[in-house]
Order: C-alpha cells, then structure tokens, then sequence
C-alpha cells in the first residue's frame, strides 16, 4: 500500500525522531499562546484600581470575571469544530487579531456594562487558541511524547500569567489601570506576525513508499459533522472528564481572579493586608507553580503511567485540595508577616501551580478517548464546560466572599478540588 511521507518529520527505520523544524512550529504555536494568557490575565492586576475609579462592588466584578469566563466556554465548545474543519492555524490567528482589538476597547471603556461587552468579546476570540494549539500539537509531536510535550504547552500558558502580572502592575503604577489593556495587545500581535509566517497546519506532505508518522493526519478522512458532534457530547468517559475539568477551573480561576483581592484586602476585612506589588509577586508563584507542574505531571503520565492521564490529574487535584486547606487555615491564625508571605508563597507555587497543571495530562485524554480525528472537537467540549464551572467561581465566590468572608470561598475551593480528584479516578485513561 501506497503511503504518505512528511517531509517535515524525520523517521530514521521506523522510529519518529522530533526534527528542528517540529521543534520551531510547535514553540512558535505554544509561545503564541502564551501571549493569550498575557491578555486575559491583565485584569487581575487592575481589579482595585478599576473598583476604586468606578465605583463597582466585588459582587458587580464578578459579573465581569463571570461574562468572560461564560463566553470563553461558549467559544470553547465550538472552536475545536471550527478548529478541526477549517484549520487550526488560522482560527487561532483570527483568536489573536480580535483579542487585541478586544483589549483596547475594554480599557477605554468606563461602565459596568461596556466593560462587560468588550470583556466578552475578548473570551470569544481568545476561545479560540487552546483547541487549536492543541490540534497543532497532536499533528506535529509522536502520539508517545504527547504527555511532555502537552505538559509544555501548558506551562508556558502559565508563563503568560508570569508576564502579565509585572507587565500590567508596571502599566498601572505608572498610567493608570486603562494601561494595562494597551501593553498586553502589542505582545500579542507582535508574536501573531512571527506565527503566521512559521506554522503551518500539520506537515507537508509528498506521496511515497516510505512510513508515515501514525500521529499525522490524513487528506482522505471523512467531513465532520454535527452527528460527530453529538457522539462526542454523549461519550461517558468525555462527560466525566469534563466534570473534573469544571471542578479544575471553578478553583484555578477563583484564584486567578480573587488571589491579589484576597492578598491586599486589609487584616480587618479577612484580607492579608499586604502591598500590590507583594500580593502580584506571591500570586505570580502560581503560574511558575503551573509551568513546574504541568512538565512533571505531564511526564510522569507518559513514563510512569505508560501513557494513562487519570493518575497524574488525581494527583494534581489533591495536592491543590491539602494546598487550599492551608490557605484556609492560614486566614485563620495570626503569625508574622514574614512567615505568612513564605506560607502564601508555598501555597500559590503547589496548590494553585498543582490545580493549573493538572490541565496537561487532562487534556490529553480527549485524544486517547476519541482518536485523531475527532481530538480538536473533544478537547474544545471538554475546555467549554470547564469554563462553565470558571464562570461559576466568578459570581458565586464575589457573593460568598461579600456575604460570609473570604475564607469561606477558600473552603469551597478546597471541597470541589477534592471533588474532582474522586471523579476523574473513574476515567481509566
């Protein structure tokens, strides 16, 4: 039989051996985005700034985080089709070019409800990056490196939380909180130009006698459709994968959006009262934390695990859950302050980096449920509905924290961790 050769890869007698030119799509594609993430976690740093000018209470801020993080579900559930059927390069660029514009709209805006609109729009397009990304991996990176190389992938999305925060604290201490939303779109469409000239799709393709790299995609596989669709949302193992991943992003973006609230809010009002640029360097620790994790978690799916995802995710789901106990404990007890930003430090670097990181085994998963061709389909699903339980933490932890105290939010945060380590445990994948 007739095969194709990619001659993009390098297969040396059968065995896939990861060439330069694999290394520098798949770098381009990851660091593309990581700038994604430099403009969504922008708004962290800017929360007390834009209260204070504004006027708007943490239960009408939670509106906001909740309207990007719904929309950002809503655009997961289809950008994975979309990404499957059309392309995942150029969503991902379209994703790129609307965030951008989307930025600097929301900060020239100056009502509750402008923010909201443009924020959303902002969560549509930059919905379009994971699947994508992941659609570009599955095509270019050998099915046995897929835990490492996904563990990458995510760590350097974290990386783009690591340079949002001192970006946008520095656009803030200087101009104002709008600045923040101006600096994050010119990393972004900077590094969109270098994308679009360096990646492609998946590998070309001659026709040829010699082995293919099994992981590639084929010219001659059906059209998708909605049937295709609806298989994917009725499958067993992807509902309950789904169902850990909400669990997952309800407790990563509770602390994504409220951590720096919770960290300079005053001693009196259940805070630990300390300094934005204290409170941004302690949560930052968390996306280093997530990078960290999300390569070894990653790896030791592929090495120790044989390729099985379930186990490292558990792990990552309990060591979130003993990390946020801690949290919870910590809001507690008086100590030193010293002391209590080294305990803080921990707790954002394990818990919160354990929770982010997690998220490289998971997603890997949809490939080994589905197969090739319907990976991009399933990985989108399963990220739409783990931005529902986002869009979740947003509304609900502003009211309990308004209501009952920022503990209280900590210790639901600790329970639905805990929660989805126990589902994902009956996903033997």
């Amino acid at each position: 039989m007739e095969k194709r050769k990619y001659i993009d890869s390098e297969i040396i007698n059968g065995v896939e051996r990861i060439s330069r030119r694999q290394l520098m799509v798949f770098f381009t594609m990851t660091t593309m985005y990581t700038f994604y993430f430099v403009a969504n976690n922008n708004l962290g740093p800017a929360i007390k700034s834009l209260q204070d000018e504004l006027q708007i209470s943490s239960s009408k801020v939670g509106i906001l985080f909740t309207t990007f993080t719904l929309l950002f579900a809503i655009g997961q559930f289809t950008s994975g089709y979309i990404a499957d059927s059309y392309g995942p390069k150029r969503v991902m660029m379209i994703g790129a070019i609307g965030g951008a514009f989307s930025n600097i709209c929301f900060g020239s805006s100056n009502s509750l409800t402008t923010l909201c609109i443009f924020w959303g729009m902002n969560a549509l397009f930059l919905s379009m990056g994971w699947s994508s990304g992941c659609r570009i991996l599955y095509s270019w990176i050998p099915q046995k490196q897929w835990g490492l190389f996904m563990g990458i992938y995510n760590a350097f999305s974290f990386l783009g939380g690591v340079i949002a925060y001192p970006l946008a604290t520095w656009a803030i201490l200087r101009w104002g909180w709008r600045a923040a939303f101006f600096a994050s779109p010119l990393c972004l469409i900077t590094w969109a130009i270098i994308f679009h000239f360096v990646v492609t799709d998946k590998p070309r393709q001659v026709e040829g006698p010699l082995e293919i790299d099994q992981n590639m995609n084929s010219e001659d596989k059906p059209q998708l459709c909605m049937d295709d669709y609806r298989e994917v949302l009725r499958n067993k193992a992807i509902i309950l994968v789904s169902i850990s991943a909400v669990c997952s992003q309800f407790v990563r973006w509770g602390l994504v959006n409220w951590g720096i609230k919770i960290l300079i809010e005053p001693l009196s009002n259940g805070g630990f009262g300390l300094t934005l640029v204290y409170a941004t360097m302690l949560a930052s620790l968390m996306h280093w934390g997530g990078a960290l994790s999300s390569i070894v978690l990653g790896q030791i799916s592929d090495s120790w695990f044989k390729g099985e995802r379930w186990q490292s995710v558990a792990i990552g789901f309990v060591l979130g859950f003993l990390g946020l106990i801690l949290f919870y404990m910590a809001g507690m007890m008086t100590i030193s302050q010293s002391l209590t930003v080294i305990v803080l430090g921990l707790i954002f670097f394990i818990s919160g980096g354990c929770i982010q990181g997690l998220q490289a085994p998971l997603f890997n998963m949809p490939q080994s449920i589905l197969g090739e061709r319907l990976s991009g389909t399933g990985t989108g699903i399963i990220n739409g509905w783990s931005y529902i339980g986002a869009s979740l933490s947003g509304i609900s932890l502003g009211w309990i924290f308004d209501s009952f105290g920022f503990g209280a939010g900590v210790l639901l945060m600790a329970l639905i961790s805990c929660f989805g380590g126990i589902v994902i445990s009956f996903v033997k994948k």
